[in-house]
């Protein structure tokens, strides 16, 4: 009698303890873990992984998508004259024909017969078409006054 009064004051004890277990349902992935656990699991740790990695890489190329930007805004500048004179050049669109491409390829835009004559060449651009010294032989230096290059010093070159 004793056993089993024994084994009946257990299986009462025991009894809240385990219908607790069974209505006990995992939180679902999309939900956030409770905040009394503070165990990540994979998707958070991938990506706080992800994360960082992001946040470092653009560290290090900060500085030089600030040199990118400041080259190119010095580029445009100083192209922002020419664009501008040939959008001058090119006055209004109804006094030129049709395209026409050439056997070789290249494209031809005439001027029509009957417009009015064409704006001038604007100084900027007139001074990007000169051709650079090097390119134009009455321009260039004459070849006895260039420095002749150094003898090579097989030495101090890096073989590749």
């Amino acid at each position: 009698m004793r056993k089993s009064l024994l084994s009946l004051i257990l299986c009462t004890a025991l009894m809240p303890a385990a219908a607790g277990a069974q209505d006990y349902e995992p939180p679902l992935a999309d939900e956030p873990p409770p905040q009394g656990l503070p165990a990540p699991d994979e998707s958070d740790t991938l990506e706080r992984g992800l994360e960082n990695f992001m946040r470092n890489l653009l560290e290090q190329a900060e500085p030089h998508l600030d040199r990118l930007g400041r080259d190119l805004g010095d580029t445009l500048g100083a192209v922002a004259p020419v664009l501008q004179d040939i959008g001058k050049l090119m006055d209004d669109v109804r006094n030129y024909q049709a395209p026409e491409r050439l056997e070789n390829g290249d494209i031809l835009i005439r001027r029509r017969a009957d417009a009015p004559p064409p704006p001038p060449v604007g100084d900027a651009l007139r001074d990007m078409l000169r051709p650079a010294p090097e390119d134009d032989p009455r321009l260039a230096p004459p070849p006895e006054a260039t420095p002749p290059l150094p003898g090579r010093d097989p030495e101090s070159e890096i073989e590749l």
